[in-house]
């Protein structure tokens, strides 16, 4: 199988928190990531697809525009919590990870492209990874 990857960087800033649960509990819970902080998060995008007769299977440009507009535009310098799709979870980066994947995987299909996997580092030392066989 043949893939490319793009890889993008967005500043994002959220709490760990569960709205059921008291402070303390969510404290107990999720430590100092229950009190308002920031990250600036790497998005890796991998998508496979026949190789047109461009040599290519998208071109990086248009799969940069897909998810500026679709992703990075609604979560660079936003507070996550307040978004829509987090009303009700919280803002993991596992949560993240597969929100992300579902809105792309539709987009993508449109384009005749699979996504493979979307892996989004909340730091440099931690990940979460989504893959289409997931």
């Amino acid at each position: 199988m043949l893939t490319i990857t793009k890889e993008f960087l967005f500043d994002a800033a959220h709490k760990l928190w569960r709205s059921e649960l008291s402070d303390d509990e969510n404290h107990a819970l999720y430590g100092k990531c229950s009190r308002f902080h920031g990250h600036t998060y790497r998005l890796r995008i991998t998508v496979s697809g026949t190789v047109g007769p461009d040599g290519m299977i998208i071109n990086f440009e248009k799969l940069k525009k897909l998810v500026t507009d679709s992703i990075i535009e609604r979560y660079d310098h936003a507070y996550l919590n307040e978004l829509e799709e987090y009303q009700d979870l919280p803002v993991t980066a596992e949560n993240m990870v597969q929100y992300i994947f579902n809105v792309l995987a539709s987009i993508l299909y449109e384009e005749k492209v699979a996504l493979e996997s979307v892996v989004l580092y909340e730091t440099p030392t931690s990940w979460a990874t989504m893959t289409r066989d997931s």
